[in-house]
């Protein structure tokens, strides 16, 4: 399997040779210190410069002794007639490695003049880094951002209303989409896709276990059997858990929605509370699950055999391939509880009013929610349409089901800014929590942060 250092130094190198190369960072202007650069896009040193080294080779930064990395004055950019579509996005972004080509593919066929280039910006600080590049009269055609971004965006009406772009199309996409991202004019964010929060399974653990495969009837006490017969102890240690879980906000709500928590709820304390104190048992009662915290370098021990099941989304899975995962996970439906509820997240399109081309930046926003481009997007990639019908034809109604998608199981999901508002800091209460997953705080103390 592929160390994370052996992708990701690639990718940073890739984001700001595009940066360099589309005018971002201009000729005479220096990068971001090492230690930002590590901080930003959650890399280790080694990883970072190892992307600095693939760009000096390319004579596109030098090293100054005491002031940092910079750009040549005098660097060659290739220039010529072509118009360049600039498209920001977040980084670490699972859906720009593995699913925008097919839309960019599609928008390449009916406008090939035009270069498609996309700017990766850390995702901690997305939205200051947006504004930033507008401070620096920068200004990107097209802005793919997470609704987590979205939730904490502030000035909505710097992006044109995609209502006369989007049209009737919009009548094709899921009503809970709709419903939570287009509830009126003006829409100036468009969903693409969209992934559930789902638990996923190594079968072949479960098959060396002897532990029947999860099924539609399969429970929070099957679910605590196989983790508790997957869990290995070698020499006093646990070298396999029963699960694993990365210890966010967006994983491990997905335990309260399943008994039931609601966001009309006038107290969400004690459905919370419930949820962390069986986390908490599996955790360090019965030491059959474990928590990871590189979410950026995709540590999962999940993907490298080290425990049988994980909760994760089609986003995240999308990666699993190219670091050739050496086996084939399975989703499960999950058996929290007994309310078919999980989280969602979603990718969605936003245009700026101040980009070069307004139509032809809409023009992408269209071809990203055209049948066909969001039938191939399901079809040859993991991830899902925003579009009811293409999901129902390419996937199976069992998977589905899986998923918490098909026969209506989506209307009762939610996104998290939908369960919790903006009256939890996400960021304080995960540094608030760090005592609670080393087992030394109780379920219920965290549970009066809600």
């Amino acid at each position: 399997m592929r160390r994370a250092s052996d992708f990701l130094y690639v990718r940073l190198y890739k984001t700001l040779k595009e940066q360099i190369l589309t005018g971002l960072i201009k000729p005479g202007e220096y990068l971001l210190p090492e230690n930002d650069l590590c901080k930003f896009y959650g890399l280790s040193r080694n990883s970072v410069r190892k992307a600095l080294e693939e760009l000096h080779k390319e004579g596109l930064v030098v090293k100054k002794v005491g002031l940092g990395t910079m750009v040549p004055a005098d660097v060659s950019i290739p220039s010529d007639d072509r118009k360049i579509l600039r498209i920001a996005a977040p980084f670490p972004a699972y859906f720009v490695d593995n699913g925008l080509h097919v839309i960019c593919d599609a928008f390449r066929q009916k406008y090939p003049h035009v270069d498609l280039h996309v700017l990766s910006l850390p995702s901690d600080t997305f939205n200051e880094s947006l504004r930033q590049t507008d401070r620096m009269g920068f200004c990107p055609d097209v802005v793919l951002i997470g609704e987590s971004q979205l939730s904490n965006m502030e000035k909505r009406d710097a992006f044109i209303d995609l209502a006369p772009v989007v049209g009737d199309m919009l009548d094709a996409v899921y009503p809970k989409l709709r419903d939570t991202f287009c509830p009126e004019h003006p829409i100036t964010a468009m969903p693409i896709t969209f992934s559930p929060v789902s638990l996923v399974y190594n079968p072949d653990l479960f098959r060396a276990a002897g532990i029947p495969y999860p099924g539609p009837r399969w429970n929070v006490d099957d679910f605590t059997d196989a983790a508790e017969r997957v869990t290995s102890i070698s020499d006093g240690r646990i070298d396999r858990f029963g699960f694993s879980l990365y210890p966010s906000l967006n994983r491990w709500l997905v335990f309260a929605l399943q008994n039931g928590m609601r966001p009309d709820d006038k107290d969400h304390r004690p459905k919370i509370a419930e949820a962390l104190d069986r986390l908490q048992d599996w955790l360090h009662r019965k030491r059959i699950a474990t928590v990871y915290t590189d979410s950026k370098n995709l540590i999962n021990p999940f993907i490298y055999g080290k425990s049988a099941m994980t909760l994760t989304t089609l986003f995240e899975m999308s990666t699993w391939a190219e670091r050739g995962i050496d086996f084939t996970p399975e989703i499960a439906p999950l058996p929290f509880g007994d309310t078919k509820s999980t989280l969602m997240q979603a990718n969605l399109l936003m245009v700026p009013a101040a980009c070069a081309d307004p139509h032809l930046s809409s023009e992408f926003v269209r071809m990203a929610l055209q049948a066909d481009v969001q039938r191939t997007l399901c079809e040859n990639t993991p991830f899902l349409s925003v579009m009811g019908t293409v999901n129902d034809a390419a996937r199976t109604p069992a998977y589905m089901h899986a998923i918490n998608i098909g026969g209506g199981l989506i209307d009762r999901n939610y996104f998290l800014h939908e369960l919790l508002g903006h009256q939890v800091d996400h960021t304080d209460l995960m540094a608030e929590m760090s005592l609670f997953w080393l087992g030394l705080e109780d379920a219920r103390t965290i549970a009066e942060h809600f």
